[in-house]
């Protein structure tokens, strides 16, 4: 009865260790296409795109990792959070929303959460989602427009611990794309840009 046990539980782990490869495929997959299309259609510079951004997330005494896949910097200011996932977007609208809250200093205008099929663009302060499709996501000439004419407030701090116990909560059952070997970059590194 125990082999049994044992076979099954070796079946189980081989089918979740195939199922985080073929994710992190996914994964690097949708970077690849949201790098692309935020240089080469988009009319962002490397310089303006952070990639990999990992962050602390202070939360009592504990200090835990959190990360997004790009963080778009205009005029200065931080302007756009991205998250890649595969499957379901929706089930990741909140999960981007929290992370853009908590991610650092001022939060940015707007969120977005793509796959390799769309995206959704939404607004940090309310949370609620803009538009979808892969042409929602604002062009540099746009998203400077945008941050020019819409003053960026800080979330309030009364409300920061919520955000970072729901982002911490996403993290945690991995509801999106595990991040891989790769590691990531430190919000304190200015100069790590888009290649």
């Amino acid at each position: 009865m125990e082999d049994e046990f044992v076979a099954r539980e070796k079946k189980i782990l081989s089918i979740l260790e195939q199922e985080i490869a073929d994710g992190e495929e996914m994964a690097d997959a949708v970077r690849s296409i949201a790098a692309e299309l935020l240089l080469k259609e988009k009319g962002f510079t490397p310089s303006d795109i952070r990639r990999n951004v990992q962050f602390d997330v202070h939360l009592g005494s504990e200090t835990l990792r959190s990360r997004v896949d790009f963080i778009v910097s205009v005029g200065g200011k931080q302007a756009m959070v991205m998250k890649c996932a595969a499957g379901s977007l929706s089930s990741r609208e909140r999960h981007v929303v929290a992370a853009a809250r908590v991610a650092g200093g001022q939060p940015p205008l707007l969120a977005v959460v793509m796959d390799p099929m769309s995206a959704v663009v939404l607004d940090v302060q309310t949370g609620k989602v803009i538009a979808e499709g892969f042409d929602a996501i604002p062009t540099k000439e746009q998203l400077l427009k945008m941050v020019s004419e819409k003053e960026l407030k800080p979330y309030p701090a009364e409300k920061l611990d919520r955000e970072k116990r729901i982002l911490l909560a996403f993290d945690a059952i991995q509801c999106c794309i595990p991040q891989g070997a790769d590691g990531g970059v430190s919000l304190a590194d200015p100069d790590h840009t888009a290649k």
